[in-house]
């Protein structure tokens, strides 16, 4: 998944201690485990998949002075993909069970003054199906950009990310936003793994201090090397999400959401490359993350 990997702890850490959810201090350390669960579909024209993935997630944040945020993560995920690999692309694509990703990443704040906040983050990646070796899956990139604080309850921000993936290379824009609209109404990037992910956009709710609802969309795109090519899965997907806060340390989060219409792409090495149209489908998430 390109954009949220590049800015895995990037919102969490760029957001003001105002606009952050309720605590009385913030912990360091946060681990975050997850599931997916996404009901079977329709290729175009190759059969039906089926698609579930598992993933954990440690990362580490603190404040140095008045002027620097920094932050580091490790993250570890599975997908797992059920074809049939005899029809699929007419069999040049091998089967496989499931794809291994492994992301390091390494995110900079710097407050130039109380309004102006200035964001570096750096993400470096393996991925790669079990038939293929996670060497040649090896993906760097980097979101540098700004945020501007427009008054106590707004922050808006832009950016500029730079991928090398596996055998691409691309450059996008990035929009970050965290408003408070109301002391229970919110609007911004989500910031939990799992069906999700980071950065799409969200309006959630928190009606009192244990629950909180969430309603948003995203643009979710996977790449990873296989078999003499490389796969990538593009999805645009909506989703909405129960929040439980037991404790300012403790989340539990479900999520149901719809995967829309999107596309499987084969690239193999030295042929011309071939895709096809996935149909939409239903999937159910669960997130638990500790503070700690």
């Amino acid at each position: 998944m390109k954009f949220p990997l590049l800015s895995l702890t990037l919102l969490a850490v760029a957001s003001a201690p105002t606009l952050a959810r309720p605590q009385m201090e913030r912990s360091p350390w946060e681990l975050n485990l997850y599931g997916i669960q996404m009901a079977d579909t329709d290729l175009a024209r190759d059969g039906a998949m089926g698609d579930a993935a598992y993933g954990a997630e440690i990362k580490y944040g603190t404040r140095l002075g008045p002027k620097w945020m920094v932050a580091s993560s490790v993250s570890l995920n599975r997908r797992y993909t059920d074809f049939d690999a005899n029809a699929l692309f007419g069999g040049s694509l091998a089967r496989f069970d499931h794809r291994d990703r492994i992301g390091l990443g390494f995110n900079a704040i710097h407050f130039l003054n109380p309004q102006w906040r200035i964001i570096l983050s750096p993400r470096f990646q393996w991925a790669a199906a079990e038939n293929a070796s996670l060497s040649d899956g090896f993906s760097y990139g980097v979101l540098a950009g700004g945020m501007y604080q427009v008054n106590q309850d707004l922050q808006l921000g832009l950016g500029l990310s730079y991928l090398n993936d596996v055998k691409e290379t691309k450059s996008f824009p990035i929009l970050l936003v965290k408003w408070q609209i109301t002391d229970k109404l919110k609007l911004d990037n989500p910031f939990d793994p799992g069906f999700a992910g980071r950065a799409g956009l969200e309006l959630s709710y928190r009606w009192n201090p244990h629950f909180e609802l969430g309603l948003g969309g995203a643009y979710r795109s996977d790449r990873f090397t296989a078999e003499r090519g490389a796969v990538e899965f593009e999805e645009p997907l909506f989703f909405g999400r129960l929040s439980y806060f037991p404790s300012n340390d403790w989340t539990l989060t479900a999520a149901i959401g719809y995967r829309t219409e999107g596309e499987m792409k084969w690239e193999p090495d030295g042929f011309a490359n071939q895709k096809q149209d996935i149909d939409g489908r239903v999937g159910f998430g669960i997130n638990f993350g500790w503070k700690f």
